[in-house]
């Protein structure tokens, strides 16, 4: 996962305002509703202990009850679709950083670093996260695009950031 800094950065050069930015960060780091050094937002840790989904015909769970450890939600793309849903409520530029995070987590996962450091150019890598992990609804997907799109047009210097 990249510093903050790293995602501040590239939020900013989406036009995304710092306090947006903040917020998405501790967001998508907290490592679960209770933690203190990385507090997630109070809405958000609402939405995460109190939002009851469905899931496996049952529709008395949160989102705390299906992943207890929530640091990076990458990971579940149920989890990924709510926070969806909330966030389209508090604006696109929320939804936007939301991507730009997930999208700049990947291209420094091990994995990707390794297709990187071999010759696979970012905007392959990005399209990669698309296809095999992007989660999007219909309401949404036109601010991956536009985010995956910008990054892409950014490939050199986000390898700079990444130290690729």
């Amino acid at each position: 996962m990249p510093n903050w800094e790293i995602h501040k950065k590239w939020d900013s050069k989406l036009g995304i305002p710092p306090d947006i930015s903040d917020y998405i960060q501790k967001a998508i780091d907290s490592k679960s509703s209770a933690d203190k050094k990385i507090p997630m937002p109070e809405d958000f840790r609402q939405h995460t202990e109190e939002r009851k989904i469905e899931w496996a015909n049952h529709s008395n769970f949160s989102i705390n009850d299906l992943n207890p450890k929530l640091h990076d939600r990458a990971k579940n793309k149920i989890i990924q679709k709510q926070d969806l849903q909330f966030l389209l409520i508090k604006g696109t530029d929320f939804i936007r950083a939301y991507y730009a995070h997930f999208i700049l987590d990947y291209l420094n996962g091990t994995s990707i670093r390794q297709l990187l450091d071999r010759g696979t150019s970012v905007s392959e890598c990005i399209d990669k996260y698309y296809k095999h992990k992007a989660v999007s609804l219909p309401e949404t997907a036109e601010y991956l695009t536009s985010v995956m799109d910008f990054l892409k047009s950014h490939a050199q210097e986000i390898k700079e950031d990444l130290g690729i």
